[in-house]
């Protein structure tokens, strides 16, 4: 994969959003990847963050389309599981909350402005009960992989495990894919809607709890000045799920 823009960072004015260094050049992918991480931990201030995240979508834009980019319309997104025998949603899809919630708050959001996507999973071990094999986690959208974690163990304080953020281009959002048992992209991929991202899984300081079910959350924000504002995207779920089952995927 190449990646082949690149700014180069002066860490005297934003110290607080990269590591140790004089001067280093990071793909915009990876710069919003290491400001996530600060966000994540509240090791950054909100205006800050907020000020970079703004910035670095612009260039994430120009990233997009001088790696090879393929510009996907909303009506064409994909169903964010494949290989699946069948699957539940948290409430029937009325699980999205966005009270109180703030970006900003890290691992420590409030609300769950989300939805879950369940799969056939009695025993717990990440496999379909059918057909014994993992269900595959797929991007809806196209657009530029700019974070992940990959480590998750149990123990962690962290609320979603293993997780995939994916800048969309066409629509200036991004997604938020989280829970997962293995991430299969790196910051600065190039992705088409349908490509395989990861495996449903059960990481999370709650989802791995006795109670917790093997399920994908998957969110959607907006930029608003910089601040990631969710909103719901229920409607798009059911869709793309319908054209998923006729077969047009």
């Amino acid at each position: 994969m190449t990646k082949t823009i690149f700014f180069t960072i002066t860490f005297i004015f934003v110290s607080n959003a990269f590591p140790n260094s004089d001067t280093i050049e990071y793909s915009v992918p990876q710069l919003w990847d290491i400001l996530d991480k600060k966000i994540l931990l509240l090791q950054i201030d909100k205006e800050e963050g907020a000020k970079l995240l703004d910035e670095y979508e612009q260039g994430l834009v120009k990233y997009f389309m001088e790696n090879g980019g393929r510009y996907v319309q909303r009506r064409d997104w994909a169903f964010p599981l494949a290989n699946f025998t069948s699957v539940t949603h948290r409430e029937e899809g009325n699980d999205y909350r966005e009270t109180n919630y703030d970006y900003f708050q890290g691992s420590d959001s409030k609300g769950h402005p989300a939805h879950d996507i369940f799969i056939l999973d009695s025993d717990k071990d990440l496999l379909d009960d059918e057909t014994g094999k993992p269900v595959d986690v797929v991007t809806m959208c196209s657009g530029v992989v700019v974070a992940t974690f990959t480590t998750w163990a149990p123990g962690s304080y962290l609320r979603g495990g293993n997780y995939v953020k994916i800048f969309d281009p066409t629509n200036y959002k991004f997604f938020y894919y989280s829970h997962l048992s293995q991430v299969n992209v790196e910051p600065g991929d190039i992705v088409d809607a349908g490509d395989k991202i990861g495996e449903v899984g059960r990481t999370g300081r709650k989802t791995i709890l006795p109670g917790g079910k093997t399920h994908l959350h998957i969110s959607l924000l907006k930029s608003v000045n910089g601040y990631p504002v969710p909103e719901p995207i229920i409607d798009d779920i059911w869709k793309s799920k319908e054209n998923y089952l006729n077969g047009k995927k």
